[in-house]
């Protein structure tokens, strides 16, 4: 299994000004300005150098957040607002006896949520995720959940709902295999969810989980299920609203398998898009009713020596549309896979299908009533004739109407002498 990591974060403002973040092999932040075809403009670098980890959120105000990890244990935060960058260090994390996994970075009005796992190097399949709360520069730490990894990376993912509260999925080791788990963090009680909730049950291992809410709240999960190397992707779904709402149901997706790297979901007008990867090739299917039932939707060969998967952060979309990753190729720019919202200043060929079809049925009518108009053309032409007929009739009509009443008028004495008399 290929795994592609979050070296690459782009930022989204709410002017739809786009910033890509990229941590080099070298440990250096660079960042470029992006034009409205994703295409680099301006490119800066922030660290020189020795960054382990960093991770990108962007506020209501489009202030860009990024903490960064150091290879000297620091973990420096800084805020970009109005082109200029501002830098503190605010917290030493223990390298010498300690391994971290990935650190997220969630940001909401003045709150600052960072959430990290860690191992001790003693015992490194014990891991502990912590939460960190930054509010008006008092901090409190919160612990999520410790779990059983049977690797050096603990495997774990967050999304928040329209009310703030964040969603966590990991997995854990049971025995011989792994399971999913979710919790939860509750912004009015201030804490986390106590008894995680498992998402899964066969004794079967199951891998790179994913989560994400849509627009309607409704929470997704994705991971994939490893039979003898042959990685199958999985999905379960928990309602906002229904007959079966905050309930965790797994639902039948068409069969995917020989997955080779981390699914993700978004949603794009409404329309639910799980995004898998194969052997040399790319696909996707989706849902039109949040969820519920699934089709399969298009699966093409590529080449992925040039294929990235994404984080975004953004404050640009509407009600029916959200994306927290994305698959694309980057060469001159960036093109998105299975994402049309992002490539919609591209060319006319990248116009939907929907789109494509309202012109060709505007075509399609302009042609129908051309031929209407000359159809009623040539009815009036026939119509101006038989009233032209019409006309010559009722004159010869009336000229021979006159001669009777002329008639009339020569015998009129006679005749009423004949009648009165």
């Amino acid at each position: 299994m290929k795994l592609f990591f979050e070296s690459k974060q782009l930022v989204i403002n709410s002017k739809e000004k786009s910033i890509l973040f990229n941590r080099n092999s070298a440990g250096s932040v660079e960042y470029a300005i992006l034009d409205n075809l994703y295409e680099p403009v301006d490119g800066f670098q922030l660290y020189k150098d020795n960054v382990l980890k960093y991770s990108i959120d962007i506020d209501s105000m489009d202030r860009v957040h990024l903490v960064a990890l150091m290879k000297s244990g620091e973990l420096n935060y800084s805020i970009l607002e109005n082109g200029n960058w501002s830098n503190a260090i605010i917290a030493k994390f223990d390298l010498h006896s300690k391994i971290y996994s990935d650190i997220i970075l969630l940001t909401e009005e003045n709150n600052i949520n960072i959430i990290y796992g860690y191992a001790n190097l003693i015992n490194s399949k014990l891991w502990t995720i912590q939460h960190v709360i930054g509010k008006n520069q008092n901090w409190d730490q919160y612990s999520i959940a410790k779990f059983i990894s049977d690797k050096n990376m603990a495997s774990y993912i967050v999304d928040r709902d329209s009310l703030g509260n964040i969603q966590l999925i990991y997995s854990s080791m049971e025995g011989f295999t792994s399971q999913v788990y979710h919790t939860f963090y509750n912004i009015y009680a201030n804490k986390w969810n106590p008894i995680p909730n498992k998402l899964s049950s066969s004794n079967i291992k199951k891998v790179l989980p994913y989560i994400f809410l849509d627009t309607k709240d409704n929470i997704h999960s994705l991971w994939l299920e490893d039979s003898n190397n042959n990685y199958i992707l999985k999905y379960s779904r928990f309602s906002s609203a229904g007959e079966n709402k905050f309930t965790w149901n797994q639902v039948k997706v068409p069969y995917i398998a020989s997955c080779t790297n981390h699914p993700i979901i978004y949603e794009e007008k409404g329309i639910l898009k799980i995004i898998y990867t194969k052997p040399g090739s790319i696909g996707y299917i989706y849902s039109p009713d949040y969820g519920h039932t699934w089709h399969e939707g298009e699966d093409f060969k590529t080449d992925f020596s040039n294929i990235n998967l994404i984080k975004i952060s953004n404050c640009t979309f509407n009600s029916n549309s959200k994306i927290n990753h994305v698959y694309c190729s980057i060469g001159k720019k960036l093109n998105f896979i299975f994402f049309d919202s992002f490539n919609s200043n591209d060319t006319e060929s990248l116009k939907s299908k929907d789109e494509k079809d309202k012109s060709i049925m505007e075509e399609d009518t302009s042609e129908k009533t051309e031929i209407m108009i000359k159809e009623l053309l040539k009815n009036q032409e026939t119509i101006n004739t038989l009233i032209l007929k019409t006309i010559e009739s009722q004159q010869k009509v009336e000229k021979d109407i006159e001669y009777i009443l002329e008639l009339l008028m020569n015998k009129k004495s006679s005749l009423f002498d004949k009648i009165f008399k």
